[in-house]
């Protein structure tokens, strides 16, 4: 299914345009790119008869905006309505991407003084000239004067904040193709070391496809407790996946927990590798589907923002730890890993740490890393074996596993950060970690501020897969 592409508004003035043509380069080069940006333009999107000022105001709420000033820019009504709009819906800065096309130097005062002039005195011949005029009859030449009012008012502001903002000249935007301002609204897609998302789901719709192909059993009993009288076109792998797209996913794991208790019991007294056979690709179905849940246009917002991290640290917002396992799989295209915890009844995440509240210790740095060894070499780091070389062991392992192109050998292992009372919120404590082991990823959770991640409701997709687990405990063979 593909992701929907990132719109970019472009506020431009026709006659700069003109001279210049910047704005379809860009167009052009948005085309080329190995990205998901669609440049929105009026020249494209709008339609003869259609009001100029509908497409403004949708243009001026756009959550990216390319602001191409100039000097005719700022002479021009139509830019000068866009640009208020944009500033009176907040989150100014965030949202605009400034590019300066012409001589105009915002930096010098004198400039500055000669654009905020020119809208007084337009401003001032204009309501001077309806001065006695029936305000009944010259309703739309009055609003117009407010319009000018207003951008005399703010527009020293508007221009002082422009002033301040570091631009990249335009002619190294040329030679870059204008990366600085597009990699910065949605990064290119690397496909040389990976895929992209879409490229990704689909590679795990094939393993899926190929998961069910290993027990005939249990997919016979999936048909039956999904009432498939036929199996529709895409395969059964295909209609469970749109089941999920569709917020079903509770209803497709429960039919999943019930086709693998029923094929447990038909396999009577079978021997051990096959029931082994039927937990492990039960187990592997749900660790495919869980990644659908995720919504797809949160999914791309949340991989922009990891490609413009620094320091390898990521923000997800408040979840469960198994939630955060299923989010970082998805972003780092790796297959989720989740496992039943008998110690506290709860859904783990198996690739990441964390540390349970109240945790104390006097070598925090020196417990991350034993838990991590445990957790990626799946044994007890003995005190019997050099801790720097088990370090380094690790180190060289995360990594490897990290860079596996193959997805069902691919791993990311990371490192939950839960709140400011924790240990690992000292800087130092982390910049130790980080130093020893660079390929950790680090998670930090916004506590109280809660996302729509998932199609399917948080809590209703953990208890759902907590169930399922539990069931899989049950049944699982000695």
């Amino acid at each position: 299914m593909a992701k929907n592409p990132v719109k970019v508004f472009v506020s431009y003035s026709w006659k700069e345009e003109e001279q210049t043509g910047v704005v379809d380069e860009l167009e052009r080069i948005c085309g080329q790119r190995n990205s998901n940006i669609q440049l929105v333009r009026d020249k494209n999107e709008m339609q003869h008869g259609e009001l100029i000022r509908d497409f403004m105001d949708r243009l001026s709420g756009g959550e990216h905006i390319i602001t191409i000033f100039s000097d005719a820019y700022f002479r021009s009504t139509w830019c000068m309505y866009e640009l208020l709009i944009m500033w009176q819906k907040g989150n100014f800065h965030s949202r605009t991407h400034q590019m300066v096309v012409d001589a105009i130097d915002l930096q010098n005062t004198d400039c500055r003084i000669a654009v905020t002039d020119f809208w007084k005195e337009k401003y001032e011949a204009t309501e001077s000239s309806l001065k006695g005029r029936d305000p009944a009859v010259f309703i739309d030449e009055l609003k117009r004067v407010k319009h000018y009012r207003d951008y005399y008012q703010n527009i020293n502001e508007l221009l002082n904040f422009a002033a301040e903002r570091l631009t990249t000249p335009l002619d190294q935007l040329k030679q870059q193709n204008y990366a600085p301002i597009l990699d910065k609204i949605n990064p290119l897609q690397d496909t040389s070391d990976g895929f992209s998302d879409d490229e990704f789901l689909q590679e795990i719709k094939t393993i899926l496809s190929q998961d069910l192909d290993r027990s005939e059993t249990l997919r016979d009993y999936i048909v039956k407790s999904c009432e498939l009288n036929v199996i529709p076109s895409g395969g059964l792998h295909g209609y469970m996946i749109e089941q999920c797209l569709q917020g079903e996913f509770v209803q497709i794991v429960q039919n999943l927990q019930s086709a693998f208790v029923d094929s447990y019991s038909s396999l009577g007294n079978a021997k051990i590798t096959e029931i082994k056979n039927l937990y492990q690709v039960a187990e592997s179905i749900l660790s495919k589907l869980v990644l659908f849940n995720v919504k797809n246009e949160w999914m791309a917002q949340y991989r922009q923002a990891c490609a413009q991290q620094d320091e390898g640290e990521y923000m997800l917002p408040d979840m469960s730890f198994a939630s955060v396992e299923v989010v970082v799989s998805r972003e780092a295209q790796t297959i989720p890993s989740l496992q039943y915890s008998h110690h506290d009844f709860n859904l783990q995440a198996a690739k990441g740490i964390t540390l349970e509240s109240g945790f104390r210790s006097n070598n925090v740095v020196r417990d991350i890393i034993r838990r991590l060894y445990v957790r990626v070499m799946n044994q007890e780091l003995s005190d019997q074996l050099n801790e720097e070389r088990a370090i380094d062991t690790l180190k060289r392992t995360i990594a490897q596993r990290k860079k596996q192109k193959n997805v069902k050998l691919k791993k990311n292992y990371f490192l939950l950060i839960p709140n400011a009372d924790s240990p690992l919120a000292d800087v130092v404590v982390q910049k130790e970690i980080k130093t020893l082991l660079p390929d950790l990823s680090f998670i930090r959770i916004k506590s109280g501020h809660h996302e729509e991640t998932f199609i399917v409701e948080d809590a209703d997709l953990m208890v759902a897969i907590s169930e399922f687990y539990k069931t899989l405990e049950e049944y699982k063979p000695q």
